[in-house]
């Protein structure tokens, strides 16, 4: 099969560069955000990964996780926060790193410091690096060690030993994901190191994608075979794989969890060959048809990065919608189109002739019960 489009990112496991197009993404960020949102879906004609084409450069991307805040202001999922939830998959990462208590294990994407808060509860040492201000902040104040970059960290330590490095939900967000392993691979030889990924078989299956869980900041899409090439070429010796849930309270999100060690030895076997004759569904799965058609006004309730997918990915929604709802502090008072995303107890200030727009989401439930407690009483439409 002849493949005619030339992708300006290369491929970050083989370093190909062409492949074939599976979707054009576009999604509708928020106005303060100097990053475009748009991308494209292409599965590599070499290795069969399927990643992202983007327009964005390293720099635009490293500004739009320093302004990030939204990581500071959730313990749900992986912001890094403390939670039972999340102390339970920090549980999961420490037994399968078996540390000594003079150990120090370092985790890449702190967030919060929720992890290194559960270090100390099992009388561990942990460190972090984090790129977000905001979320930097809040550990700090929590009295966590966390540096802003790997540079910092090794100007300040040059000499420290490390026992292992957490990559947990971090390198399907890194243009060139397998640079900084090696980078850690060189600092670090013989360190133990823990990464977890989404399982794209689990949301990219042809027969049953699952849009809500693309998010724009994922821009690699790791299947088992391609997150253990990922391994080798970085310089890490694979000693366990396995596919777990997210966590309990997120068991849908389905996971792949490698734990190695950094040898150093880079590795470069023979290309793997999967089939590049991937098919999908258009993206987003809604069209004018599924949008109400009374012609009354539409608000939308929760601004996820799937809801920024299905703005910008769908005009005819994107015109209707006149008003924007979240829960998170991180997004509320910011705009999207000009339409500035109010809390969302203001909900019942919504007129009976709005229809309400809530995406699929893990939170329906609690938005459910939430908007129970409120007086709308319009039309409400799970997209």
């Amino acid at each position: 099969m002849k493949h005619n489009y030339t992708p300006l990112r290369a491929c970050p496991i083989c370093n190909n560069k062409s492949g074939n197009i599976l979707a054009r993404l576009s999604y509708a960020l928020f106005d303060d955000l100097n990053i475009p949102g748009t991308k494209t879906l292409i599965c590599c004609d070499e290795c069969g990964i399927l990643y992202d084409d983007i327009a964005f450069t390293e720099k635009q991307l490293q500004d739009y996780y320093l302004r990030n805040e939204h990581y500071a202001a959730s313990n749900i999922g992986g912001g890094g926060g403390i939670s039972d939830d999340n102390n339970e998959r920090y549980d999961r990462i420490i037994d399968a790193l078996k540390p000594d208590t003079d150990d120090l294990i370092l985790d890449y994407g702190c967030g919060q410091g929720g992890f290194i808060a559960r270090c100390r509860y099992r009388e561990l040492k942990a460190v972090g690096i984090e790129p977000s201000v905001k979320s930097c902040e809040v550990a700090r104040k929590s009295g966590f060690p966390v540096y802003e970059s790997m540079d910092v960290f090794i100007a300040q330590k040059p000499l420290q030993r490390i026992h292992a490095i957490v990559f947990s939900h971090v390198v399907e967000h890194l243009i060139n994901p397998m640079h900084l392993i090696r980078l850690f691979a060189q600092y670090a030889k013989d360190a133990l190191v823990y990464i977890e990924v989404p399982d794209a078989d689990s949301y990219l299956s042809p027969e049953a994608v699952c849009w809500e869980e693309m998010h724009f900041e994922h821009l690699s899409h790791f299947r088992q075979l391609h997150l253990a090439e990922l391994a080798r070429r970085s310089g890490i010796e694979i000693l366990q794989e396995d596919g777990i849930p997210f966590s309990k309270y997120l068991h849908d999100i389905r996971c792949r969890v490698l734990v190695g060690r950094l040898s150093g030895l880079l590795k470069k076997p023979d290309a793997i060959r999967t089939s590049n004759s991937y098919f999908m569904s258009p993206l987003p799965p809604l069209t004018g048809e599924d949008i109400p058609q009374d012609g009354h006004s539409l608000a939308l309730w929760g601004v996820s990065q799937y809801a920024m997918l299905l703005l910008g990915s769908c005009p005819k929604l994107a015109g209707r919608v006149s008003r924007l709802f979240d829960n998170s502090p991180a997004k509320i008072g910011r705009s999207i189109d000009g339409i500035t995303i109010e809390p969302s107890d203001k909900l019942s200030t919504l007129p009976n002739d709005f229809n309400l727009l809530i995406p699929k989401s893990k939170f329906l439930p609690e938005m459910r019960t939430q908007l129970h407690s409120t007086n709308f009483r319009g039309t409400v439409q799970i997209i």
